[in-house]
């Protein structure tokens, strides 16, 4: 009888929360990422500032700054401005934030110190 208590023990433990198991994808998303790049029609700047705005949702607020400086025959214009506020919903299993929107997943990758939205790298500061 002993044997059977300690298995069925431990499965109510684990089953009913009180043992967690550490999400290390989970716990690296808040934070700021950042990407830069220049091509032969300007330079982009992009800003990520991810932080968690419902805990039990896995609910979470992305604010993207956006600043372009366009090139035209090699004369730089006015740089453009965007601020773009959203909301994402980390999904466990797939270890990936999906935007609420616009459907955009991001993938994570704390080992590289960066998250990915397709082939666009932001490093994370």
């Amino acid at each position: 009888m002993k044997e059977l208590l300690i298995p069925v023990a431990a499965l109510l433990i684990i089953g009913c929360g009180l043992i967690r198991t550490q999400d290390k994808v989970k716990d690296f998303i808040p934070g700021t990422y950042i990407r830069f790049s220049i091509h032969e029609f300007g330079k982009e700047y992009d800003t990520l500032v991810i932080s968690l705005q419902n805990a039990s949702a896995n609910e979470y607020k992305i604010v993207r700054r956006w600043k372009y400086e366009r090139m035209i025959y090699g004369k730089v214009m006015e740089p453009e401005y965007k601020i773009k506020i959203t909301t994402a919903i980390y999904d466990m299993e797939g270890k990936v934030l999906q935007e609420a929107v616009t459907g955009k997943i991001y993938s994570i990758d704390p080992g590289k110190n960066c998250l990915f939205n397709g082939p666009v790298k932001f490093q994370k500061l």
